[in-house]
């Protein structure tokens, strides 16, 4: 099973902070690089992260895929992490930790995520490895932006 880990230290920002702006589902369509709307009639803008909640969204792959993705938050720590869990989508399997912590300039925040794509290790080598990488690369690149908007 593949394990993508992607980690970015947010200066000037406390954990408190950083996870903060994490369970804020508002910031969630802000940090994806792809279009993403939830299912229903979930107002983004009320959405906070909470341990047990499940979540139905839209996500387009590559623009024009649409992917129906229904999550449940399996873990909540306070301040440390917490973790997502796809239980139907366009994989087999995929399970998200989100990390903080502190380091003596900021905020180190660690995505981790382990996930089986339908079709095997072949479609992870051929296409979803690559797409993971670039998805997460993005989110990186988006928190930063934002979380620098808001000092």
């Amino acid at each position: 099973m593949p394990i993508l880990e992607r980690a970015t230290i947010i200066p000037n920002c406390t954990p408190e902070e950083v996870f903060a702006f994490c369970l804020d589902g508002a910031n969630f369509p802000k940090i994806f690089p792809e279009p993403v709307r939830p299912v229903g009639s979930v107002n983004i803008a009320d959405l906070r992260i909470e341990q047990g909640r499940e979540f139905q969204f839209w996500h387009w792959m590559f623009w024009c895929i649409p992917a129906k993705w229904r999550v449940r938050i399996a873990e909540v720590k306070p301040n440390a992490y917490f973790i997502d869990e796809m239980l139907n989508g366009p994989m087999k399997s995929f399970r998200h930790q989100h990390i903080v912590s502190a380091v003596s300039n900021g905020t180190l925040y660690t995505d981790r995520v382990t996930y089986r794509a339908i079709g095997g290790r072949l479609a992870e080598l051929l296409l979803v490895d690559r797409y993971m990488a670039r998805i997460f690369d993005a989110r990186h690149r988006n928190m930063l932006i934002l979380l620098k908007k808001g000092q």
